[in-house]
């Protein structure tokens, strides 16, 4: 292998939001977490030394062992580190159930480091990650998604 490789996979994340009032354009998004996977592997003469991966404000940052060529992790975005988006007239007052998916609210921002006998190089790869949006009224929520409300 003549360069380092570095691959991003993301799985869509879901959030379940409550109606707003008439009016209101965007929506304000609740903790969210998403499950970023990458692949990757340093030049034959190299090891790789750091992975990080991060969501808006949040990262999380893995020594691989030796062999090692993928990480996979689950990384929590606290409320607000995210814009409103804009869901036009998605779950309104009234509605009662519905889903939107939204193509790409964050992106995963996803550096390789790796280094050998006489140099060190850095890859970066980038995805962007998908968002389920959830309508829901409060006493009909989904049990899996209930923990993102709270927040």
């Amino acid at each position: 292998m003549a360069d380092a490789e570095l691959a991003v996979h993301v799985q869509e994340a879901r959030a379940e939001i409550l109606p707003r009032t008439q009016g209101q354009k965007h929506t304000r998004l609740p903790v969210l977490q998403f499950s970023v996977r990458a692949d990757f592997a340093c030049n034959k003469d190299a090891v790789a030394e750091s992975v990080t991966i991060s969501v808006a404000d949040a990262y999380k940052r893995y020594a691989p062992a030796a062999g090692e060529e993928t990480f996979e992790i689950d990384i929590t975005v606290p409320r607000n580190q995210i814009a409103a988006v804009a869901t036009g007239d998605f779950c309104m007052a009234g509605d009662t159930d519905g889903e939107l998916l939204l193509a790409g609210v964050a992106t995963a921002q996803v550096s390789l480091r790796c280094r050998s006998e006489n140099s060190v190089s850095i890859r970066f790869a980038s995805q962007r990650l998908p968002l389920r949006l959830v309508c829901s009224r409060r006493d009909a929520q989904d049990p899996s998604l209930v923990s993102s409300l709270a927040r």
